[in-house]
């Protein structure tokens, strides 16, 4: 998949494309990227997704702090994994907002050879998005370019309507298990491992203390995960991780993200680390000293393992 960062750089005469912000690339989208492609293929043209590197409603909504699923990098991460030929980046601007649908359309036309656009089946675009699919395909016969509208993607027999805001409330709430089947992947948090206060050390469950590198990535509800841990990029454990104030040895109030590691020993102090969410075993709570603690911990390794053992979620 090449990255198109600047207009008039596609040689092709033809580009079938999608619109979105993409958050997430999850079924949802990726059932969407497979009609683009498949179109695509049938009419002898190039595939791709136009989508932004900063999230609109920051640009329009200055007090906006948005909560992603995605960084922009594991966004185009996800992205390329499809079969896409082009990603057309865009930086979305104040000028940009106030587009027509319009205008917006005939934008991508001149500047990005597209011949073919298909829009997400409750997406609206242009200035104060009050135009809809209707208008977006009269003005795509207006300009010479078919428009498209995919389906609402609902997978299994939940029937669930699959969509970033669907999978950010899972998320929120704790259910990372079901997110995880939303998006085809589990969800991951990044970051470095900073120092702690090294209480598990001294009852047999060390933690490494990580610093996510994205403020604006969702925290899962507090509670304890079963997690797989990739760390620095390439060394693979099975671990839990527990979101909290640590209520049992610390009462700040500060939310912290602690790993443990399984079968690991040394030092992860300053190291880069990936942890991706398999299932919540429990919700946070305190408990009558460190004794109780401890053997509360031995249970949730115990669980942990059961269910990564088992589990069919990929890295």
């Amino acid at each position: 998949m090449q990255i198109i960062e600047q207009p008039h750089t596609i040689i092709e005469t033809g580009i079938v494309a999608g619109i979105g912000f993409f958050d997430g690339v999850h079924s949802g989208h990726r059932s969407l990227i497979s009609n683009i492609i498949s179109t695509a293929q049938s009419r002898d043209m190039s595939s791709a997704v136009i989508t932004f590197r900063n999230h609109p409603r920051e640009v329009l909504h200055s007090d906006y702090c948005p909560q992603l699923i995605n960084t922009f990098e594991e966004k185009i991460n996800n992205l390329s994994e499809t079969g896409l030929d082009y990603c057309i980046v865009l930086d979305f601007t104040v000028e940009m907002s106030q587009m027509s649908a319009f205008e917006f359309i005939e934008f991508l036309i001149d500047n990005y050879s597209l011949k073919c656009l298909f829009i997400g089946y409750d997406h609206r675009f242009g200035h104060n998005r009050s135009e809809g699919f209707d208008d977006y395909a009269k003005y795509g016969k207006i300009l010479g370019i078919d428009v498209l509208q995919a389906k609402m993607y609902m997978p299994g027999e939940k029937h669930i309507n699959v969509s970033s805001s669907v999978i950010r409330k899972l998320i929120n709430e704790g259910n990372v298990s079901e997110a995880a089947l939303l998006l085809n992947h589990p969800y991951a948090l990044q970051g470095y491992v900073i120092s702690g206060y090294q209480i598990g050390r001294k009852i047999g469950f060390p933690t490494a203390n990580i610093a996510i590198n994205n403020l604006h990535k969702i925290i899962p509800a507090n509670g304890v995960y079963a997690v797989r841990i990739i760390v620095n990029r390439k060394y693979h454990y099975n671990g839990m991780v527990n979101i909290g104030n640590r209520p049992t040895v610390h009462s700040d109030g500060e939310i912290c993200i602690e790993a443990h590691l399984f079968d690991f020993s040394g030092n992860l102090y300053e190291q880069y680390i990936k942890i991706q969410f398999i299932a919540r075993l429990r919700s946070e709570k305190k408990m009558n000293g460190l004794k109780e603690l401890t053997d509360q911990l031995q249970k949730d390794k115990e669980h942990a393992m059961n269910i990564l053992l088992n589990s069919s979620i990929s890295y």
